[in-house]
């Protein structure tokens, strides 16, 4: 791994990253967002905007030989948002930016689970025995992966959320905060889970579910 990176993202998410790469002594040396209305959230670390601003960074590194392969980049995008975390990191790469997965330091990982590419463990988060993380997913701060669940690609695992033994989140699922799947539940690709609530039972795709127990709230348009 480099000893600098990028961050594609500069509000909350980046903020979180930014702690666990100065744990790492990992510098960020440039923030990149789309919302040219957004401010750098520290003096030191410069802000630019959209695939221009990362295109002029590219020429300020080659005026210092410096090749983008020697810098690490990650995408800050947190919420529901994991397509465009998947697709924002595949663009930095596409430049010669090296993707890079981050753990916080007290984030308790199995030795015998699994975790993806780009991935973000976060602060006091436990994955047990043979979990398998996919690619691009958060697991957020103090959330609870129990034995054996399998979370796919570009899933999003709030904080304190908490799934039993054997669950299985197909790709691009948000679970909320506080959350709680019970053992051997399949949550179908593309679906909510509400913050707090209970689901005692298997989730279609592209559903929205609330409550205690869980209920089907809406359809998501697909």
């Amino acid at each position: 791994m480099n000893h600098s990176c990028i961050v594609w993202g500069a509000t909350g998410q980046s903020k979180v990253i930014y702690d666990i790469l100065q744990a790492e002594n990992v510098r960020v040396v440039h923030l990149f967002d789309n919302n040219n209305q957004t401010k750098s959230f520290s003096v030191e670390i410069p802000l630019a905007f959209g695939v221009q601003g990362l295109e002029i960074y590219i020429k300020h590194l080659a005026l210092k030989s410096i090749f983008p392969k020697e810098v690490d980049c990650i995408a800050a995008i947190g919420g529901t948002h994991g397509r465009a975390r998947q697709d924002i990191t595949e663009t930095m790469k596409s430049f010669g930016f090296q993707p890079r997965s981050v753990q916080h330091k007290s984030a308790i990982v199995s030795s015998f689970s699994k975790t993806g590419n780009s991935t973000q463990i976060l602060a006091g988060s436990i994955i047990g025995f043979g979990a398998q993380i996919g690619d691009y997913s958060i697991i957020n701060s103090g959330a609870n992966i129990d034995h054996d669940c399998i979370i796919g690609d570009r899933c999003h695992v709030a904080p304190q959320a908490a799934l039993a033994g054997e669950v299985l989140l197909e790709n691009d699922v948000f679970v909320g905060t506080n959350a709680t799947i019970l053992p051997r539940i399949k949550i179908g690709q593309n679906s909510v889970v509400g913050a707090g609530s209970v689901v005692t039972k298997d989730v279609p795709s592209n559903s929205v579910v609330v409550g205690n127990p869980a209920k089907i709230l809406r359809k998501i348009e697909s």
